[in-house]
């Protein structure tokens, strides 16, 4: 077991979210009702390119091998700044690997090109292709699948490193042959079919409109080697009792340790990950469905966790005099290998639920 300010000394990634702006409604992100209206704590904050520079002093950012943007809520291309800051850390660090994760289907051509330009050789674009045409756009709502094929060429022929992350369902399941052979054909490196685990035990997920009428739903892959389905089944967890004994029983492998990475949320929330970082600012779901009961029952507990553990801000102070305090997250251990585990840490750096 690591000293909590061991890690801190030793963080050499930093995932961050330079925005909870985003133009799609993916039905089962958490910044919307089910594909439908936008919840309450999205903010719409972003980082701007002034805010950047002090937050993260250009020592720290030196020190860096990993720099990227996967968002919680937000698409990184969609923040102002977005290619101002990845311009300023390439700057001051040639080597330090760039990356985001994006729908791609924001920003015209010639922005993906200059953006290849910056990044290089060390580091890639993932670009979330999901079918082809509207079986894309069945989960990846408000995007335009011709648009992304648009930027993703453009990408690369400014000499980026393109990858495709792709989500799979039963309703697309039958697109990826003919994607991949797409996607590699435009001069994609690698092309990631996976599933989620989002479903958990459940057969389909509903996807509403913006008046919260069911439009229509989705179904998990009858694939079975891209099936993912919890160990353990959903209704057990309503059992207060059960789900912490769970929680006492596992063995909780922190990932941010392992990568020696931290989260940076939009709003200068300094975390472990952007697991602890979604449930710190979300707000409790409305509904009786095991989803919502449960989802709302993670987020309370990381809250509390983290309400006794302290989340620093960068707008009180920057990254490096977090980082070196001895006193951040300094309790942190506790909920990681004493008897009084976080849900969250649980669920996602532990083999409870899913084999990772």
């Amino acid at each position: 077991m690591k000293e909590i300010s061991q890690y801190l000394k030793e963080v050499t990634d930093v995932h961050i979210e330079l925005t909870d702006k985003c133009q799609a409604a993916c039905p089962m992100c958490a910044r919307n009702h089910n594909g439908g209206t936008t919840r309450p704590f999205i903010k719409n904050n972003e980082i701007t390119i002034d805010k950047f520079k002090e937050w993260f002093p250009v020592s720290f950012i030196q020190r860096l091998n990993n720099f990227y943007s996967c968002g919680n809520y937000g698409d990184p291309a969609f923040a102002t700044d977005c290619f101002e800051i990845y311009e300023y850390v390439r700057k001051h660090n040639s080597t330090t690997r760039l990356a985001f994760h994006t729908n791609g289907s924001l920003r015209k051509p010639e922005w993906w090109q200059e953006l290849a330009k910056i990044i290089g050789d060390r580091g890639e674009v993932i670009f979330a292709v999901d079918g082809i045409g509207t079986n894309h756009e069945m989960y990846r709502r408000n995007t335009s699948y011709d648009k992304v094929i648009e930027n993703i060429k453009s990408f690369v022929s400014a000499g980026g490193n393109a990858r495709a992350d792709s989500l799979i369902f039963k309703h697309n399941e039958k697109d990826f042959d003919e994607l991949e052979k797409a996607l590699y054909a435009i001069g994609v490196k690698e092309v990631n079919i996976k599933s989620t685990t989002r479903f958990y035990d459940l057969m389909k997920f509903p996807v509403h409109d913006k008046e919260g009428n069911v439009e229509y739903y989705l179904e998990p892959t009858t694939i079975e080697k891209y099936k993912q389905t919890s160990k353990i089944k959903l209704e057990n967890f309503l059992d207060e009792e059960f789900t912490r004994q769970v929680a006492k029983n596992s063995t909780v492998q922190p990932k941010c340790v392992d990568r020696k990475e931290i989260y940076v949320d939009p709003h200068g929330n300094v975390l472990p990950c952007c697991w602890i970082g979604s449930d710190w600012v979300e707000q409790p779901l409305k509904g009786e469905h095991i989803l919502q009961i449960l989802r709302n029952m993670t987020v309370q507990d990381s809250k509390q966790v983290f309400s006794n553990v302290g989340v620093p801000n960068l707008n009180d102070r920057n990254i490096e005099e977090i980082l070196r305090d001895e006193n951040t997250w300094k309790t942190l251990n506790d909920y990681w290998y004493g008897e009084n585990k976080c849900l969250t840490c649980v669920k996602n750096c532990s083999a409870e639920l899913y084999d990772y």
